[in-house]
């Protein structure tokens, strides 16, 4: 039996040797790595101790945090808004395929609709979210609250209301009730309501073509009401330009009738000063500044004898 040298066994202790060493700083450097997470920004971490089964004080901000990998967990939840969309065409919405929430009016008939809501994760409550879901994420949460409470309370409000009020008329009341009903279950799970709303309603064929018929049939109303109220303005405008243009006619006689009367009224007055005016001497005057100094020519007769000297004199009238 050949024994090995003293210096080949030193060299193969060296070498154990730097293997354990190699072996335990890997160890240590993947202890160290698994002691420190990075807590993303938007989100806090809730630290689970094992040990004692419980959640140890106060949520982790976002940014590095130490923890014990052997005694301790670390879940993180988001504190920023979040969108869950149920919606009919696929790709839309939260879940894959028609995901819109199935309703009956109160007359019985199926409507779909395309709902979107908007939840945070109260931060002070984080905590307590952790333990009442058992550690679960928030996809877990979001599934269990933010999904089943709201295909629950949705077609319990939407089953009071006809199908006419669930498209139009009634549907910002409708909207309020289940507003209020999520904002109820979703505070008792450490859960706030931000938003929710009905972004579309998708009827039945049958259905589509009553409302499109009715919306025809309004807007022919409304349109026949606008061409009446613009006749009847029409007609309003008529009367007040004939009435208008009848006092115009109607000023402009009076006018021409108050002036012929001025106007006769002063030709009478001055017919009577004239008349007044009037004497034998001024007639006289009047005849001979008028008479060219000739007399008749009478033809076919004797020529009657006039005495003119008279009337040159002045003395006799002519």
């Amino acid at each position: 039996m050949t024994r090995s040298s003293p210096p080949i066994r030193a060299a193969g202790g060296r070498i154990i040797t730097l293997m354990i060493v190699a072996a335990v700083a890997l160890l240590l450097l993947g202890l160290m790595f698994a002691s420190w997470r990075n807590i993303e920004p938007g989100y806090v971490g809730i630290v689970f101790d094992k040990a004692n089964h419980q959640v140890t004080a106060g949520a982790l901000e976002p940014g590095w945090a130490f923890i014990n990998p052997f005694t301790q967990a670390i879940q993180e939840y988001p504190v920023t808004i979040q969108n869950y969309a149920m919606v009919l065409h696929s790709g839309e919405g939260s879940a894959a395929g028609d995901d819109s929430i199935k309703i009956q009016s109160s007359e019985g008939q199926q409507l779909n609709l395309d709902v979107v809501i908007q939840y945070q994760v109260i931060r002070d409550e984080a905590g307590q979210l952790y333990q009442d879901w058992g550690g679960a994420n928030i996809s877990v949460v979001e599934d269990r609250v933010v999904r089943q409470y709201t295909r629950t309370q949705v077609p319990a409000v939407a089953a009071g209301y006809t199908w006419e009020q669930i498209v139009s008329s009634q549907r910002a009341e409708i909207t309020n009730k289940i507003t209020k009903a999520l904002n109820d279950e979703f505070a008792r799970r450490h859960l706030t309501l931000i938003s929710f709303g009905v972004r579309e309603v998708h009827l039945p064929d049958t259905l589509q073509q009553a409302l499109t018929n009715k919306i025809e049939a309004q807007q022919q109303a409304e349109q026949q009401k606008y061409q009446l109220d613009q006749a009847r303005i029409k007609a309003d405008q008529d009367k007040v330009v004939a009435q208008g243009q009848a006092q115009a006619l109607q000023a402009q006689a009076e006018g021409e009738a108050a002036a012929t009367r001025i106007k006769a009224d002063a030709q009478a007055e001055a017919n009577l000063k004239l008349a007044k005016s009037l004497t034998p001497e001024l007639i006289q005057y009047e005849q001979l500044q008028r008479w060219d100094g000739k007399l008749p020519v009478f033809t076919g007769g004797a020529t009657p004898l006039i005495d003119a000297s008279g009337i040159i004199s002045g003395t006799v009238a002519p």
